[in-house]
Parts: C-alpha cells; sequence; structure tokens
C-alpha cells in the first residue's frame, strides 16, 4: 500500500519485451464496471481529482479484475503463460458452480503504490466465490495477495507517497451498490500498458 512506501512507483507508455517475451494478448476474468453511469462518473472523477499523478494516455475502462491468467499461449514456457485448455476449464467450472448475482460496494479511493483505486468491499463473499472457482479451474499468476479493487490509473513519476495521500483524502463520494450478474475474461494487448480491454466471453450468473 502506498502509506507503508516513501514514493509512489512510476510507470511509463513503452513496449515492455522483457517482459511479453513477443507474447501479444493478456488475459484476465473481470467484473465489468463501465456499464453502470453511477460507478462511471465517480471513477472518472477519482481520475480527475488525481490527473496530476496519473499516466496519460490511460484508456482502460473501469473494472473489478477477479483472476489473473496470463498471456495466452498455445503451450507453457513461461510462469505467466495461459493456454485454451486452461481457460475452457474455468468456463467449465463456472458453468458447474451455478453461482448466483450479489451485490458489492464501490468505495472511496485508496492507493496502492503503483496505482490508486477505489476500495471493493464483498458482504455477500460472491467474489471470493468467483474466485475459489476459478482457481478450480486453472492456477492463478500472480506477484501479490489479492485485493479486490478498481483501478483508476497508473502513477507517472515518483510523487511523495504523504503528497499524494493528502489529495486522496480530499475525494469524498457516497458508497455505490452493484448488482455483479456476470463475470467477463478480457484481453488487451501487451504492448499496450494503459490499452482498452476487450471482452472475449462471458458467463452469466444465476438469478
Amino acid at each position: 500500500m502506498l502509506k507503508n512506501v516513501p514514493t509512489t512507483i512510476p510507470s511509463e507508455i513503452r513496449d515492455f519485451p522483457e517482459w511479453h517475451h513477443g507474447r501479444e494478448t493478456y488475459a484476465v476474468w473481470v467484473l465489468d464496471c463501465d456499464e453502470n453511469e453511477l460507478i462511471q462518473k465517480k471513477f472518472e472523477d477519482a481520475k480527475a481529482h488525481l490527473s496530476d499523478y496519473l499516466l496519460k494516455p490511460y484508456h482502460r475502462q473501469a473494472h473489478i479484475t477477479i483472476f489473473v491468467c496470463g498471456f495466452l499461449v498455445e503451450n507453457h514456457q513461461h510462469n505467466d503463460d495461459f493456454t485454451q485448455s486452461e481457460v475452457d476449464s474455468q468456463i467449465q467450472a463456472l458453468e458447474r458452480a451455478k453461482i448466483k448475482s450479489f451485490e458489492i460496494e464501490i468505495g472511496n479511493l485508496n492507493s496502492f503504490a503503483s496505482a490508486p483505486f477505489l476500495a471493493i468491499y464483498d458482504p455477500d463473499e460472491g467474489i471470493s466465490q468467483l474466485r475459489n472457482t476459478l482457481t478450480g479451474g486453472a492456477r492463478e499468476f500472480h506477484t501479490a495477495a489479492y485485493q479486490p479493487h478498481l483501478t483508476v490509473g497508473l502513477y507517472t513519476d515518483s510523487f511523495p507517497s504523504n503528497e499524494v495521500l493528502t489529495r486522496i483524502g480530499t475525494f469524498t463520494s457516497n458508497p455505490i451498490q452493484l448488482k455483479v450478474k456476470k463475470i467477463t475474461l478480457a484481453t488487451y494487448q501487451a504492448k499496450d500498458i494503459s490499452g482498452k480491454l476487450n471482452s472475449t466471453y462471458t458467463c452469466w450468473l444465476k438469478g
């Protein structure tokens, strides 16, 4: 978290061949939030509030990452590779689980060292159920413990944490309830760190 480090961690708009090793497509399971007008406004307001600190352009839509798959490939070579058979196993696991729709709450601004986010609360433990189901279908690639969040952007430089946290503290908004009715497998092009997500599969929840 940002409060635990002296400065933000910057990002930059460039190709990262040392990361993607020529692989093109990165996949994640997400909850779409850009279809909800209230959440979209809160997302845009938060970006505007922190505009001085954020990397531009940033085209990534409002979303909550549920499970990080990795690079879509035919065969495993790297620890962040993910195959179509693993995707198929996850889809089958979701269909068998018959998870019911549930509510989450989008709260106020907070921040990791590299990115500010809107806090997510999961009182019905629906996100946990989705993650458990997806993990049963395939292994997850991650470098840190999972925390549900809605990323607002990426930091463009090393800013003093206290300064950024003070700005974050002046952003106020009411919590928003969201009824989660579907989960989406989304992809983005690895060469574009801030590029748009593309929906490739949608699983509708029950009820």
